[in-house]
Formats: structure tokens, C-alpha cells, sequence
């Protein structure tokens, strides 16, 4: 069944007057959880084939850089006046470290773990702790302002992680499944969410094969957007926490499908999705009602021969393209990330560029920075960054310089 513009409003809709209240994380107190019957409290048992097959997809996605380095890295731009003053955190595709640097580029603190490579999304805590999730292999650590390990949780975390109001965690993490009717019942990676306390213990643990297979409206999306011929057949690349009353829903980038989705927790079940304009997208998010995200390729297929990445914001409503920044020469083919800020600008992170741009909603550029790193043993490649994030100012200030001989 092909889905209307008029059927996708009208779905839309529905979903706004369900979702009405939807607030940020941050201004909840505890969620209610997902029940026992929803949470696998066994997983398959991987073989030797199925982990490297985990390993080698675990990897995908993590981005080297530009080629050939550019003559001027660090910061190229800064606008005080306009600009959200505060550190920015970034991990880096090839990488083993989390950075964060001031306005002016210099680092003021950074967090490594060895034999670990491919950080991902990263997470700083207030008093200095940094969770963190590695692409080799794939864990999820927690480490402190030392980078000494606090824990670590090692199934799978794969791409994204979310801390709650609670302190408690939601990470992203792969496993094996089959199903008769998927792909001649082959051996499938599924995603699924898990919840942790704040240390590291798993409270719930939610397949997404399951959550669609558990609603009529999931059946039927997976049913109007196959899933595509490859053991990697969600590729879930984002998680964000929304609440009304109290109740924790996970907003969700699929990429393989092209899917933004909504997953209630208490109940284990998809219960809205959409698909729009947008291609091979992460970094779903919602704001002030409306749905932000990186098109990676939305504008590459609508155009044959360009090349062309674009941050959108979407109104649920009407469906309506509200706002974009498509710089010129802004692409990623993989991985890319943006941030709205409290001052309305809009932190863009293109990966496969190793540069972060902060731009108004006029598009103008007020700060610009490009990794000065290189891959280990390519001088002539910069390191991608996976993700950026404005912190507020002040928020190293008690621990930001804090700094061992390991990472000076």
C-alpha cells in the first residue's frame, strides 16, 4: 500500500493530539518502566561466525575524514556575539577519544580507554564521568574525569545512548534473530533498546523486530516498508527520550527503511512512525513539536549526480518543511549529527568533513572548527567526527583542566 501525502498528514495528526504534552527528558521525573513481559531476559547465543558478523557491522558507519588535509584546521570562524558560548564534546570515527574544547578550539579535557577504537556518541556527566560507546569492540563504558573504568556493559551497544532523568540509561544494542518470513529465515541483526541503572545494571532489554511484530500499526509499516536484503535490517541509528505524563516513549532513526519511529517502553510496541523526503537520515529528534534530523542523502536521490547532505525540521502537522541548512559542499554519505541550541542556532556535525559549523536560522555560519587529527598511520586523512555537542559554559569549570600525563 503506498501511503498519500494527505494519509501521512492525517497519520500526523493523529499522533500529535495522542503525543500532546510531549516534553523534553529534562523536565521529567522517574518514567514508568517497560513491564517484565516485555523485557528478553535471555538472548540467542551468538557463534563465532555471528560475533565477527557483529564485529564487522559494529564498525560500519564510523568515518575517517577528509582527503586530502585541508591547509587550516581548528577553529576557522567565531562570531562571540552570536554564537552559544560553552565546550564542545566530539568523539571521532577512527578514534579512541572523547575531546571537549573551548570556543577557541583548545582542548580542555579528554577521556581515552585502552584497547578500545571507534568512539561513538559520548555523554559527559556533570562531575566529570564520560559514558561512552565503542565501535571495537562494541561496549558500552563508563569511565571518570581519569578515565579510569567505572563499568562497562558489553553486549553489542552499537551508535546512541540517552541518560534519563533518573540517572538510568537507554543504549542501543545489536543481537541475532530470524524469522520464517524475513529473508528465507536467515540469520537477521535486530536492534534493540536496553535500560541500565546508573551502574550498568540491565533493567530491560526490548527487541524492535518484536515492538513492530507487536501492534497492528508496527505490522503494517514493516509491511508498507520492507526491510531490505541484508542481515542489518534496521541499522537504528539514534535514540531520544519523550514523555507525556510520565511515560517514556523512544524516538527512533531506522535507517535501513528510512524511518523515524516511536516506541512506548511500558508496553514494548512501535506505536507511530513516519517516513518522508528524507534518506538514510540520523539524529532524530524533537523540537518545540517539530521533527529535526540529518538527511544524508535525501537530496542526492531527488538530484542524480549530487552530492548534498542537509539538516531539516520537519512540522509533524502538515508535514511542511519549516527549516533546512544545506551549505553547499555539506556532505556525509555516512553518520552526521545536529544539535538545536538554546539561542535558536543550530550545531551541524559533517562527519565525513571532520568539521562542526554552529549556523543561525538565517544560515550563516558564526563558528567553524576542523579537526586538526589524522588517522593513525594516514597523515593525509583527518579524522571524521561522529558527533558533536555544545555544552553550556562553565560546565568543565571544576574539572575541565583536570588532565594526566596520558592525555597531555
Amino acid at each position: 500500500m503506498k501511503r498519500t501525502p494527505a494519509l501521512v498528514t492525517a497519520i500526523c495528526i493523529i499522533f500529535i493530539l495522542a503525543i500532546w504534552g510531549v516534553r523534553s527528558c529534562r523536565q521529567q521525573e522517574r518514567p514508568e518502566r517497560a513491564t517484565e513481559s516485555h523485557s528478553e531476559g535471555t538472548r540467542a547465543t551468538l557463534t563465532p561466525e555471528e560475533e565477527r558478523e557483529l564485529e564487522r557491522i559494529a564498525t560500519l558507519g564510523y568515518v575517517a575524514g577528509t582527503e586530502p588535509v585541508p591547509e587550516t584546521t581548528g577553529v576557522l570562524r567565531h562570531e562571540p556575539e552570536a554564537a552559544f558560548e560553552g565546550p564542545t564534546l566530539f568523539t571521532c570515527g577512527e578514534g579512541s577519544e572523547a575531546f571537549l574544547i573551548d570556543m577557541e578550539g583548545t582542548v580542555v579535557h579528554s577521556w581515552s580507554y585502552p584497547g578500545s577504537k571507534g568512539w561513538t556518541r559520548a555523554h559527559a556527566f556533570p562531575n566529570g564521568d564520560l559514558l561512552v560507546i565503542t565501535a571495537a569492540p562494541p561496549r558500552l563504558l563508563r569511565l571518570d574525569r581519569d578515565s579510569r573504568l567505572l563499568w562497562q556493559f558489553g553486549e553489542h551497544a552499537h551508535h546512541d545512548l540517552a541518560v534519563l532523568p533518573d540517572n538510568s540509561i537507554c543504549v542501543l544494542v545489536r543481537s541475532k534473530a530470524t524469522r520464517p518470513g524475513i529473508q528465507d529465515g536467515e540469520t537477521l541483526i535486530d536492534d534493540n533498546v536496553v535500560l541500565l541503572d546508573d551502574t550498568g545494571k540491565e533493567l530491560a532489554f526490548i527487541s524492535l523486530l518484536k515492538a513492530f511484530e507487536r501492534s497492528e500499526f508496527g505490522t503494517q509499516w514493516l509491511a508498507d516498508h520492507p526491510l531490505p536484503d541484508d542481515p542489518d535490517i534496521f541499522h537504528t541509528n539514534s535514540v531520544e527520550p519523550v514523555f507525556r505524563e510520565g511515560r517514556l516513549h523512544l524516538l527512533l532513526s531506522i535507517r535501513s527503511i528510512n524511518t523515524v519511529a516511536i516506541l512506548d517502553v511500558a508496553s514494548g510496541t512501535i506505536v507511530w512512525a513516519i517516513a518522508g523526503r528524507w534518506h538514510k537520515q540520523h539524529e532524530a529528534q524533537l523540537v518545540d513539536g517539530n521533527l529535526l534530523l540529518f538527511d544524508n542523502l535525501g537530496l542526492t536521490g531527488e538530484q542524480s549526480g549530487t552530492e548534498q547532505s542537509r539538516v531539516i525540521e520537519v512540522e509533524l502537522g502538515s508535514g511542511e518543511l519549516v527549516w533546512s541548512y544545506t551549505e553547499p559542499g555539506l556532505f556525509t554519505r555516512r553518520a552526521g549529527a545536529q544539535q538545536r541550541l538554546p539561542n535558536g542556532n543550530t550545531l551541524v556535525t559533517e562527519s565525513e568533513g571532520a568539521r562542526i559549523v554552529e549556523v543561525t536560522r538565517d544560515g550563516r555560519i558564526v563558528w567553524e572548527y576542523v579537526n586538526p587529527r589524522t588517522v593513525e598511520g594516514r597523515p593525509d586523512v583527518l579524522l571524521g567526527i561522529l558527533r558533536a555537542e555544545r555544552l553550556p559554559a562553565g560546565y568543565a569549570s571544576e574539572w575541565g583542566n583536570r588532565r594526566d600525563e596520558a592525555h597531555d
